[in-house]
C-alpha cells in the first residue's frame, strides 16, 4: 500500500487520533510566529487536516498547503472554507516530487512527517530545491528514538498503530539529517509529549 492510500484511510479519524500527541502543538504555533517571516510565501508539506495551517497563514502570509492524500486535502479545504482562510491554497502533492519551481518559496513547513516517511532524505532535498537562498525550513518531528524506553514503545505501537515511525530520530539525529541535506540549523528544541517533539528551524 502506498503512502497516499494509508493516509486516505486515516483522514476521517485523523483529528481524533492526533489528540494523544498534541501536547506541544501550541508551542509550535508560537514558534511559527517567531521563525516564519511576515508576508512569506510558505509551502506547507504533509499538512494533514490543517493543525498548523491557520498559524502559518497569519501575518498575511500566502500559504500553499499540501498533502499526498486527496482525502486529507478534501478535509483541509473544508476547514479552510469554514475558517475563511482566503490566503491558503490546498493541493495534493508528494513531498518527494513537489510541483513547484526552484527557489519559489520563502519558507517550507513540514510537521510530524519526516519520521513516518519512507525516504525523508529525498523529501529534505526537495525542500531545499524549492526554497530561495536564505529561506527557512521548519520541521517539527516526533522523536521516537529518544531513549531505550521510547524506542521500545515505538516498536510496540508500530504493530497496532497507523502511525509507524520509519526513522526513530532523537534530537541530535534530526539535526544531523537536516544538516546533511544542506541546511544550517538555527533552532533545535525538544518539546514534551508522549513522544517528544523535536522542533528544528534551519536556513537554506
Amino acid at each position: 500500500m502506498n503512502e497516499a492510500s494509508i493516509w486516505d484511510r486515516l483522514a476521517g479519524r485523523y483529528d481524533l487520533l492526533v489528540r494523544a500527541f498534541d501536547t506541544s502543538y501550541d508551542r509550535v504555533r508560537a514558534r511559527i510566529a517567531e521563525d516564519v517571516p511576515a508576508g512569506a510565501r510558505v509551502l506547507e508539506v504533509a499538512s494533514g487536516t490543517g493543525q498548523f495551517t491557520a498559524a502559518l497563514a497569519a501575518a498575511r502570509r500566502r500559504v500553499t498547503a499540501t498533502d499526498v492524500s486527496p482525502a486529507m486535502v478534501e478535509r483541509l479545504e473544508a476547514a479552510l472554507a469554514s475558517a475563511g482562510l482566503t490566503t491558503v491554497e490546498a493541493r495534493v502533492m508528494s513531498a518527494y516530487a513537489l510541483d513547484a519551481a526552484e527557489a519559489s518559496f520563502d519558507a517550507v513547513f513540514c510537521a510530524n512527517a519526516l519520521h513516518v516517511m519512507d525516504d525523508p532524505a529525498r523529501a529534505l532535498a526537495e525542500f531545499g530545491r524549492v526554497l530561495r537562498p536564505g529561506g527557512v525550513l521548519v520541521a517539527p518531528t516526533f522523536l521516537h528514538g529518544t531513549g531505550a524506553a521510547r524506542r521500545a514503545l515505538s516498536r510496540a505501537l508500530s504493530l497496532v498503530s497507523p502511525f509507524v515511525a520509519r526513522t526513530r530520530y532523537d534530537l541530535d539525529g534530526l539535526v544531523a539529517a537536516v544538516g546533511e541535506a544542506g541546511f544550517t540549523v538555527i533552532r533545535a528544541e525538544r518539546m514534551p509529549g508522549l513522544f517528544p517533539l523535536g522542533y528544528v528551524a534551519a536556513r537554506r
